[in-house]
């Protein structure tokens, strides 16, 4: 039988161990084998990006407020309040909660024209402020309308996109007084052109406008409006809303 030097054997041994430990450290995974921590990550859900923030500002009162919806859609009652009180009464201070709609359509009409500010020429009027300026049954007593301008935008655009893209509203025209007035809550959609200038009492185009060939839709011709908000319809073209 062959005796193994004590050297020799304790080499041997030594050898055997070294082959049994490189083995296992093989068999585990490496770190490039391991799966990124970022692809765990990349399983949750990311958050919605925030609506796009619209700047309105009040020609009379100069205030200025920040628009922007929720992100899951509409305004938050704060924000309507906020809303309320930037387009309250600028001749009496008086204050009415404003339709929603109303303030949607203006914020989407910022958007569309790339995010510009909005200029407020009215929201809200007083009743007897509605009275002194010859419509005592105006929308915007209700708080259903606005007049407004759009930065950068002609008054001919704003008027053409907001009648060809939304229904059951009444756009106004002023030409010589520079703005657009929209107000929401119709059953039937209004037009009309007010020739009259700043501080002037309502001067609407002749009758042959009564009918826009173009839509169809009636021709506002007179101060008449409709103190129900929901059922506000145009009779016979002799609805305005100033």
């Amino acid at each position: 039988m062959m005796v193994w030097p004590h050297r020799a054997l304790a080499a041997l041994v030594c050898g055997l161990l070294a082959l049994g430990s490189s083995s296992t450290e093989a068999a585990k995974p490496s770190a490039t084998d391991r799966p990124p921590a970022r692809a765990a990550k990349s399983r949750k859900a990311k958050k919605p990006v925030p609506p796009p923030i619209i700047t309105l500002e009040h020609l009379s009162t100069h205030h200025k407020l920040e628009l922007q919806p929720s992100t899951g859609g509409g305004f938050s009652r704060r924000k309507m309040q906020e809303v309320s009180s930037f387009l309250r009464c600028h001749h009496t201070g008086k204050r009415h909660s404003m339709n929603e709609r109303l303030v949607d359509i203006l914020y989407k009409t910022a958007r569309h024209y790339h995010n510009a500010k909005l200029f407020i020429v009215a929201g809200y009027r007083a009743p007897k402020i509605a009275k002194q300026k010859g419509n005592p049954r105006s929308p915007h007593k209700r708080g259903v309308a606005a007049d407004f301008q759009v930065a950068g935008a002609s008054i001919e655009s704003v008027r053409d996109y907001l009648r060809s893209t939304y229904h059951h509203i009444g756009v106004g025209f002023y030409p010589n007084s520079g703005f657009i007035h929209v107000d929401v809550g119709r059953q039937k959609d209004a037009f009309w052109i007010d020739y009259s200038g700043p501080g002037e009492k309502a001067r609407y185009g002749p009758p042959s406008l009564r009918r826009d060939r173009k839509r169809g839709a009636h021709v506002a011709e007179s101060g008449r409006g409709d103190d129900n908000p929901e059922t506000s319809a145009v009779s016979d073209g002799e609805e305005a809303g100033g």
